[in-house]
């Protein structure tokens, strides 16, 4: 590629670039550039399926992070960035989530709905809740066990909710009721929706840059490597394939990779914030199915997300050794307090929890311990076969770097060095009771709109 001059240039192409570059080229006379450092075109099927996390060692479409406590951080790259190796998960946040943030809630809500359909599902990125004949064994358990006793909320061991576990139950297949339906997360069960078509991811990607456009160009294997600045103003960016002269710079990397470029420019570090998980573990008694990673979750009213993997990781994760099926205990309430500095190339921390936020994660692992022993799961647990990981990790959910109303405005301009618009992760103004790729897209969807009048 030869050097280029262009309206805009945006860097990344993953969920919230694809947004970002699809609305400002709207604009016939505006002429956008949409780089990436990972491959073009899409996945292969046995890639794009849900029944595989395709992000081994060596995997094409990911990237991997040093981080400073030794923590493998996985991210994806190319089109579709880590929409295309994902779990396929679009949850929005609780409604209260969004409250400091930006935009009249309406506003916000018709960004979420285009993207996932609202109520009935569908939307720009085809989403659709797992039905119950989708479900897996261990989902359905789970299903099971969580709407027999928490309808909508769920209280710590020895409440009157908890101690119903040995309670007369029904047959399964009576009780498997559909759980909380609205697009709207809420404190007690929640189907997972999925960003999905026929068993397969439907990325950013597939959603935002199948029509060609004259004024859109979009180049794969084209890695940023530094922001051209002149007087304080960004004006392009040095890639592996040349020099793009830009009017204006959005920045779209990933939280991580977002960093890596202002950071030799602000001259300071940067807070990262993460949601801490512990696994707990237990050895099937036969071998199970899952047509996804996650199905099913629960939201608890102290603000842990526990997550019903749906098989051993090892089922979904080429070359990952056996360890169990696993349940996930993640805090939602408060993320990790960790940061990002500039020592020549980034140096990443993550964090870890504070006391009050392990009290937490520990008090749910209480909760799927009890799960774990009851009738709904004995024919799927070998006895004697639970463990819970010493270590707590990480959810893959990085944030908080350059938040919306203090490092960033609501079209995104970066404070501090003019020229730049930040749409990723970076620019979440604090944590989400789910997962964060429903809320990053529709946010790089409020920015882009605020900027496409504008003259860039």
């Amino acid at each position: 590629m030869p050097d280029r001059v262009v309206d805009v240039l945006v860097v990344g192409a993953g969920s919230a670039g694809c947004v970002v570059a699809e609305r400002l080229s709207r604009d016939s006379s505006r002429r956008v550039l949409l780089i990436d450092s990972g491959p073009g075109g899409p996945p292969s099927d046995g890639r794009a399926s849900l029944a595989r996390l395709p992000i081994e060692p060596g995997a094409p479409r990911v990237t991997r992070y040093h981080e400073l406590r030794g923590r493998d951080v996985v991210r994806g790259v190319g089109l579709g960035g880590s929409s295309a190796v994902n779990g396929g998960y679009f949850l929005r946040g609780h409604r209260d989530d969004y409250a400091a943030w930006p935009w009249p809630g309406d506003e916000l809500e018709t960004a979420l709905d285009a993207l996932d359909g609202g109520e009935t599902g569908g939307g720009a990125m085809s989403v659709s809740s797992f039905a119950d004949s989708e479900l897996g064994e261990v989902a359905t358990a789970f299903d099971v066990y969580w709407r027999e006793r928490s309808p909508s909320s769920v209280e710590r061991p020895g409440s009157p909710l908890v101690e119903r576990a040995g309670s007369p139950l029904v047959e399964r297949a009576e009780r498997v009721e559909t759980p909380h339906q609205s697009p709207w997360p809420t404190v007690g069960l929640n189907r997972v929706r999925s960003n999905r078509r026929s068993g397969r991811r439907w990325t950013a990607a597939d959603a935002f840059l199948s029509d060609a456009r004259p004024n859109l160009d979009v180049v794969a294997d084209c890695e940023a490597l530094e922001l051209v600045v002149r007087g304080g103003r960004a004006v392009g960016a040095r890639t592996t394939r040349g020099v793009v002269s830009a009017g204006t710079v959005v920045l779209a990397a990933g939280t991580l990779g977002t960093a890596g470029l202002v950071l030799p420019h602000l001259g300071r570090s940067l807070p990262i914030h993460e949601h801490a998980e512990r696994l707990v573990r237990f050895r099937p008694r036969r071998p199970l199915s899952a047509q996804a990673l996650l199905q099913t979750v629960l939201h608890t009213d102290d603000r842990l997300e526990i997550r019903c993997y749906g098989d051993d990781f090892a089922s979904f994760i080429n070359g990952v050794p056996p360890s169990g099926v696993a349940i996930g205990i993640a805090d939602m309430a408060d993320g990790t307090h960790g940061s990002v500095r500039w020592d020549g190339a980034p140096v990443i921390d993550l964090g870890v929890p504070d006391a009050a936020s392990t009290a937490r994660i520990d008090g749910g692992v209480g909760l799927v311990r009890t799960m774990l022993d009851s009738a709904e799961f004995r024919d799927l647990v070998e006895p004697g076969s639970v463990t819970v990981d010493a270590d707590i990790g990480l959810s893959s959910h990085a944030w908080g770097t350059l938040p919306l109303g203090t490092e960033v405005g609501a079209d995104g301009a970066l404070t501090g060095l003019d020229g730049v618009h930040v749409v990723d992760g970076s620019v979440l103004p604090g944590p989400l009771r789910s997962g964060p790729h429903a809320s990053v897209m529709a946010t790089a969807s409020l920015i882009a709109k605020t900027m496409a009048p504008k003259s860039v």
